[in-house]
């Protein structure tokens, strides 16, 4: 049925405008569905974080994964997936346990990506989810998932709503992932976990009193999980209020002031932060676009560390990790740099920066500096793909003597062998840094498989 409906929407050229809108609305409507059930799966089992996003994007089709670059305006496009998986070494401590050496495992799955824009609205989203299984001993079974949503809606002259979802699990932590609604908004593993789970959902609002001048504010929700014993899981949520200006037809500039609250498990404590920020946004010709954030945080945590170390590490003694009461207030500036450009055949997106998030497990509340992005290229029946990411966390709330850092990437091509069916390989590189006397380590993924897609493309990287 929703080929057909597809088939009607690309090859009537004669039908009316508000039937072709009444037939793509029909098809994401029945997509939603599937997407809610998802998205309610993911929450069910718990889950993670990531920072808020302050400015309106406006009524502007954002791809939420590579595939949106090879459709224009509507669609709709369902894919299932085989992979055959080698896993180089898992260093996840499970129990007192910690697994090492290769493995080999398979995976199963699918996704939806669509996307609608209208007059006065547009929805993006996509959803990726599989079951891995490994015939290794010490290896683990579970499941991955992405799901990423964008939906606005212009809902008066002045008014426009706007609201964001990004939710998944990571399976042993590897491979590069997105998550609406920014490239900023980043989920940290620790080897301590074999899954991390994590979802954020926010809701905004913006009133355009003038041509130039414009309000938003905005609210943010999210959860963090870690599933080993002792894991100090979280819970938060933000809002934030700007102010954007226009100072030229390609050139905004906005303040914002935001405000939030950050509770984390078993008793540990809590956070509250509050901070302002100004944002220069520019859009350069051949669909470039920069922008360029300078802030100051303040935070405030209080709380008991009362778990002991050894359950905190896994058996494993974490050298430098202070338990007791604590009460810090910390000033953290912070600073974000962007620059993305999205084509037909192209997309590249690259940020840095600093800021403070909730944690990953074992830190708490931390500043955190990252460096992320993706590149991604389409040819006619094939598609090349990157992405990789770098973090690094110090606390600002409990006391813990060393950094730790982490890092990521991904690299895949696809190629479409015939119509709707197409052959993939794919390489994830993870890098877990070391806590105190547990060293860190580097696990390499090899994949490759084969995948049925609705639409005549390839698989991309996310």
């Amino acid at each position: 049925m929703h080929k057909l409906a597809l088939a009607q929407l690309h090859t009537c050229p004669r039908a009316s405008r508000r039937n072709r809108q009444k037939q793509s609305w029909k098809i994401l409507i029945q997509s939603v569905g599937l997407f809610a059930v998802a998205a309610a799966t993911v929450v069910a089992q718990g889950t993670a974080p990531g920072p808020a996003e302050a400015a309106d994007e406006g009524l502007r089709g954002i791809p939420v994964t590579l595939a949106g670059q090879f459709f224009d305006h509507d669609f709709v496009n369902y894919s299932l997936f085989a992979n055959a998986i080698y896993d180089s070494n898992l260093g996840t401590l499970q129990g007192n346990q910690t697994v090492a050496g290769g493995g080999f495992g398979y995976s199963v799955g699918g996704g939806v990506t669509a996307s609608h824009q209208s007059r006065n609205g547009f929805l993006s989203l996509s959803y990726r989810g599989d079951y891995r299984h490994y015939g290794s001993a010490g290896y683990g079974s579970g499941t991955d998932q992405n799901l990423a949503l964008i939906y606005s809606r212009r809902l008066t002259r002045r008014w426009t709503m706007t609201t964001n979802v990004g939710a998944g699990i990571l399976l042993y932590g590897g491979g590069f992932y997105s998550v609406a609604p920014s490239s900023a908004s980043t989920v940290v593993t620790n080897p301590f976990s074999p899954e991390t789970r994590f979802v954020s959902t926010g809701l905004s609002f913006s009133y355009q009193q003038t041509r130039r001048l414009s309000y938003v504010f905005s609210g943010q929700f999210y959860l963090n999980n870690y599933n080993y014993p002792g894991a100090i899981n979280s819970v938060g949520g933000s809002g934030i209020a700007s102010i954007v200006y226009q100072l030229t037809g390609r050139t905004s500039l906005s303040g914002s002031y935001s405000h939030t609250y950050y509770h984390y498990g078993r008793g540990a404590g809590n956070s509250t932060l509050d901070g302002g920020s100004l944002t220069l946004m520019h859009q350069f010709p051949a669909h470039w676009e920069a922008s360029l954030t300078l802030g100051l945080m303040r935070s405030h945590a209080i709380g008991i560390i009362s778990i002991p170390v050894s359950v905190i590490a896994g058996g494993q003694t974490v050298a430098g990790y202070v338990t007791g009461p604590y009460d810090q207030t910390s000033l953290v500036p912070s600073f974000q740099g962007s620059v993305t450009r999205y084509r037909r055949r192209t997309a590249f997106s690259v940020s840095a920066g600093q800021g403070i998030q909730p944690g990953n497990g074992i830190y708490l509340t931390s500043r955190t500096q990252f460096l992320n992005g993706t590149y991604s290229y389409s040819m006619r029946r094939s598609n090349l793909s990157f992405g990789g990411g770098y973090f690094h966390l110090t606390s600002i709330a409990n006391s813990v003597s060393q950094g730790y850092s982490t890092g990521n990437y991904s690299g895949s091509y696809s190629y479409v062998v015939t119509r709707h069916l197409s052959a993939n390989v794919r390489y994830d590189l993870i890098s877990y840094g070391g806590f105190g006397s547990v060293g860190g380590f580097v696990g390499h993924r090899l994949t490759f498989g084969v995948a049925y897609s609705s639409a005549n493309i390839p698989m991309t990287l996310f």
